[in-house]
């Protein structure tokens, strides 16, 4: 049986959508809602649903904002109490197809050397086309498979092994679990986990494919509606920084570091149409990266929600 776990926050409409598709979903499976201390009316409707549904639904209160990592870790926990024989994180911005969890299970059982999964993930919003088919890591960057294009493309070969996957669809066998029965690290409030944990995962050379008939839509983005684009754009370079510097040797984080400036700037040179303004963000994101072993909630706010880091 598989454990399916969805985070919401303050996300109702969305994770109630991505409930309704499971209804239809085949196989054997239970539903973890973790909620993460919504402060909307998320926990009542999600009640309501559960009161009606006939899905087994479990509903996780941690009461706090976690945030992505965290969350899905305390349900991970949480669902290890029913035993499942399979793991997979949903997100709550997405919708499934019938069959995408059998499709799953079959591949797995097939190929048992392929301990962590992903369906084909295309867009919610132009269907035909594709968000990413996971992806690969190479020299501190990560590259998508196929995001963009027509599923077409992807469907020429049943799967493709590859080196990233996102946390959007993470189906992963128990034996991936860390001592503490985490799966992400906490480090990151927001972002970064799923990368990490590929780098830790190519440590371990352990396999990971795209089983491309298993499909499910995603909308893209939809949780970061409203937020600042370019505390954003810097929360996510923190983050990709310090987990470089954490992950590889000095000399490898150095030269990193330099082919990662022309894109930097580039980017912020773009969004405020100063290269001196884009210069000094950049000195100031190479000065916290250096000082800093995690990101906080209280950066995420800071950066992202107030605006008022800089």
């Amino acid at each position: 049986m598989t454990a399916i776990i969805i985070l919401n926050w303050n996300g109702a409409d969305d994770t109630l959508c991505c409930l309704d598709s499971l209804t239809r979903a085949d196989g054997s499976f239970f539903v973890i809602v973790a909620d993460n201390g919504s402060t909307d009316d998320s926990v009542a409707r999600i009640r309501e649903f559960i009161s009606y549904s006939d899905l087994d639904i479990k509903l996780l209160e941690n009461g706090f904002n976690y945030g992505f990592a965290k969350g899905n870790n305390l349900a991970i926990r949480y669902a290890a109490g029913f035993n499942p024989d399979s793991y997979l994180l949903l997100n709550n911005d997405t919708e499934v197809t019938p069959d995408f969890l059998t499709r799953l299970v079959e591949f797995r059982e097939k190929n048992p050397g392929y301990r962590i999964l992903t369906p084909r993930i295309n867009l919610y919003y132009n269907k035909e086309y594709l968000w990413n088919c996971g992806g690969r890591l190479f020299a501190g960057f990560r590259r998508y498979l196929f995001c963009g294009e027509h599923e077409s493309k992807a469907l020429r070969k049943p799967f493709y092994r590859i080196s990233f996957i996102t946390g959007c669809a993470l189906f992963f066998t128990p034996d991936i679990l860390q001592a503490d029965g985490t799966l992400l690290t906490e480090r990151f409030f927001f972002g970064e986990e799923d990368f990490e944990f590929c780098i830790r995962m190519k440590k371990r050379h352990v396999p990971m494919a795209c089983v491309t008939g298993s499909l499910i839509y995603h909308k893209v983005s939809s949780s970061n509606k409203g937020k600042n684009v370019v505390g954003t754009y810097y929360l996510h370079q923190l983050n990709r920084y310090i987990d470089i510097r954490l992950n590889y040797n000095g000399l490898f984080t150095f030269v990193w570091r330099i082919l990662n400036i022309p894109l930097s700037l580039h980017y912020l040179r773009r969004k405020f149409g100063s290269l001196g303004r884009a210069l000094s963000l950049l000195r100031r994101l190479h000065k916290d990266s250096r000082a800093k072993d995690s990101v906080t909630e209280q950066d995420f706010q800071n950066l992202v929600i107030r605006g008022d880091y800089f």
